[in-house]
C-alpha cells in the first residue's frame, strides 16, 4: 500500500492535465497632433510618441494545469520616445486557485487590479491611448507590481463578489532607478508621487447580470505605499461598467457598454532643497466612456477625462515660484472608430482611427491617429 502511494505522489505530475497555449497581439499607430510636442499629450509608456510609432509587439504564454494552477507570462517591445527599439517584461506571475474557501493566491510580476484600465494589456484597449489616470496618477506603465495577491470569490445565481489584495513594489520603481527620474533642473519631479515600496492594493469587485443580456460591474479600490519623496501616496476610487448584448451570452450582435470611474488621491510630498518643507496635497479625475458596436465588425467610442490641477510646497527661486509637488490640470474628449477583420476563433486584426482635443495648460490641441493591430491566440490568464 505504501509503495502504491508514493507511486502516485511521483506519477501524478505526469498523469497532469497540462496545456501551454501561446499568444501575440502588434499595434502600430501614425498620425500628428497639433501640441508641441507627443510627450505634451502623453503619458503612459505605450501611447502614440510618434508620427509613426510601434507601440506594442506582445508575445506572451499561458500554462494550465489541472484546475489548480495557472500562469502567464509576456513582453512588450516597442519604439520609445527616442525613436529606438525598447522592450519590457509586463507580466509573469503563477496562480494557485480553487483553493479551500474559496481563494486564490497570484504571485510574481503582474499588473494590479486597480480601476478599469490597469489590469489590461495594450491590445484590449478600446482607444489608442490610455487613461490620464492610469498614466497619470498610477505610473508611466500603470501600477505593475512585484509581490503577491491573495483574492477571495464567491458565485451566486447571477454573479459574483471577489475581493484582492496585493501587497508589493512596483516595477516602475526599478526603472526610474535605471534611467532617472526625469526631475527637472532643481530636483523636482512629476513622478514623484507614484506609489513605489511597500504598496498596498485592495479592490471589491461586484458583478451582478440582471439575465444574459444585461451585465452590472461595480468596483471599490484603496492603495497607498511609499513614494518618491520617501513619504506616502494614498488612493481611493469607484468605478462601474454596465453592458447590454443582443446576444447574450452567445457571440455576435450589437454591443452597447457605458461606464465612468473616478479616482482621489493624497500626495505627501517634500522640498527637494528644504527637507522641512512638507505637506500634503489633494487631487482628484474622472473618466467616463461609451463604446456601441452597431455591427458586427464596427465599433464606436467615446471617452471623456478630467485630471484637476495641483501643486504643494511652494518656493521662491531666482524669482520664479517652484513647487515640491505640481500636477497639472488636463481635460480630453476622445472619439474612435474601430473596424474589425474575424479571420478565426483565435486571429483578429483591427484599423481604428481616432480623434482627440486635450484642454492642456497652455495650449489646446488636436490629435488624430490610425492604429493596425493584430491579435492571436485565446483568453489571457488574469
Amino acid at each position: 500500500m505504501k509503495l502504491l502511494s508514493t507511486l502516485a505522489i511521483f506519477t501524478s505530475p505526469l498523469l497532469a492535465d497540462i496545456s501551454l497555449d501561446p499568444t501575440f497581439h502588434f499595434n502600430g499607430v501614425i498620425g500628428d497632433t497639433s501640441a508641441e510636442s507627443f510627450s505634451e499629450i502623453g503619458g503612459h509608456a505605450h501611447d502614440p510618441n510618434d508620427n509613426f510609432a510601434v507601440q506594442g509587439l506582445e508575445p506572451g504564454m499561458n500554462l494550465r494545469v489541472d484546475d489548480w494552477l495557472a500562469g502567464f507570462t509576456n513582453i512588450n517591445i516597442f519604439t520609445d520616445s527616442n525613436h529606438e527599439i525598447d522592450w519590457e517584461l509586463e507580466e509573469a506571475f503563477l496562480k494557485f486557485k480553487n483553493l479551500p474557501g474559496g481563494f486564490e493566491v497570484r504571485g510574481g510580476r503582474m499588473l494590479a487590479r486597480m480601476g478599469l484600465q490597469n489590469n489590461q494589456h495594450l491590445h484590449t484597449w478600446t482607444l489608442i491611448n490610455s487613461n490620464l489616470t492610469t498614466s497619470q496618477f498610477l505610473g508611466e506603465e500603470g501600477l505593475m507590481s512585484e509581490g503577491i495577491e491573495l483574492t477571495w470569490r464567491k458565485d451566486f445565481d447571477r454573479g459574483f463578489l471577489a475581493i484582492s489584495s496585493n501587497f508589493s513594489n512596483t516595477a516602475s520603481h526599478h526603472h526610474r532607478d535605471d534611467e532617472g527620474h526625469g526631475e527637472d533642473e532643481h530636483g523636482h519631479s512629476p513622478e514623484d508621487a507614484f506609489m513605489e515600496d511597500n504598496v498596498f492594493v485592495s479592490r471589491l469587485l461586484l458583478s451582478y447580470n440582471w439575465n444574459d443580456f444585461h451585465q452590472n460591474i461595480l468596483g471599490l479600490n484603496t492603495a497607498w505605499g511609499k513614494n518618491g519623496y520617501h513619504r506616502e501616496t494614498s488612493m481611493h476610487s469607484i468605478d462601474y461598467a454596465y453592458t447590454w448584448r443582443e446576444n447574450g451570452i452567445e457571440l455576435g450582435g450589437r454591443e452597447f457598454s457605458i461606464g465612468a470611474e473616478y479616482f482621489y488621491r493624497d500626495v505627501e510630498w517634500m522640498g527637494a532643497d528644504d527637507p522641512t518643507l512638507r505637506g500634503v496635497t489633494s487631487q482628484n479625475s474622472l473618466m467616463a466612456y461609451i463604446n456601441y458596436r452597431f455591427h458586427p465588425q464596427w465599433v464606436a467610442g467615446l471617452r471623456y477625462e478630467y485630471l484637476a490641477g495641483a501643486s504643494g510646497g511652494a518656493d521662491i527661486h531666482l524669482g520664479e515660484t517652484e513647487y515640491a509637488f505640481e500636477s497639472a490640470k488636463r481635460e480630453r474628449l476622445t472619439i474612435a472608430l474601430t473596424h474589425e477583420f474575424r479571420h478565426s476563433d483565435l486571429m483578429l486584426s483591427t484599423i481604428r482611427l481616432q480623434y482627440s482635443h486635450d484642454d492642456l495648460e497652455n495650449e489646446n490641441a488636436d490629435s488624430i491617429w490610425l492604429q493596425f493591430g493584430f491579435n492571436f491566440g485565446g483568453p489571457e490568464i488574469r
